[in-house]
């Protein structure tokens, strides 16, 4: 399957809100504002092929402050060379129907272990999300869909090594707040 179609398919099955409302509203927009409280910028890391395939001719990362980050500077996984890492244009008026990846799972992470799927809360957070302590408010749907959108992307080799790389990095520093349940055995 073409990486396009796969990338079209988790969106697609990731497009659920984790609660009814507009949780943006509870927070001020905390996880997509583009500077921290110490003024610093925030962006995100978008997945391999990510940006070229779904982003790059969008009006949602800004193209000026977007970085590549390769592997000569940064810690990546063997056989990632590099990864885009962009900031919102307008965080406020997000054009959701486009949104990447960490955007729509976000609180939730993918993790692998023991060859099982889950989707975790990380404990060092960059955005503390309100509502990681508010789970009687969350779609029955959300961290189903999250998982289906994640074991479709993991179809794709470079993203299950992120994944993987990103797993065995949180499991030495014990970086686990909430797991949700094993998907299926990948």
């Amino acid at each position: 399957m073409e990486y396009k179609q796969i990338f079209l398919d988790a969106y697609e099955k990731m497009d659920v809100d984790l609660i009814n409302e507009n949780c943006g509203l509870l927070c001020n927009y905390h996880c997509c504002r583009s500077r921290g409280d110490d003024g610093k910028l925030l962006g995100i890391y978008l997945l391999p092929f990510e940006y070229e395939l779904m982003q790059k001719n969008e009006n949602l990362i800004n193209k000026e402050t977007l970085k590549v980050h390769t592997n000569k500077s940064y810690e990546l996984p063997k056989g990632i060379k590099k990864l885009y890492y962009g900031y919102c244009n307008d965080s406020m008026n997000c054009i959701r129907k486009i949104r990447p990846v960490q955007c729509r799972t976000f609180p939730f992470v993918p993790h692998i272990e023991e060859d099982k799927l889950y989707i975790v809360i990380e404990k060092n957070q960059e955005h503390n999300c309100p509502l990681i302590n508010m789970r009687e408010k969350w779609n029955e749907n959300f961290e189903e869909s999250i998982l289906l959108g994640w074991y479709k992307l993991l179809e794709i080799d470079k993203i299950k090594k992120l994944v993987v790389f990103d797993s065995l990095n949180r499991m030495k520093s014990e970086d686990i707040l909430f797991r949700y349940s094993e998907f299926i055995k990948i």
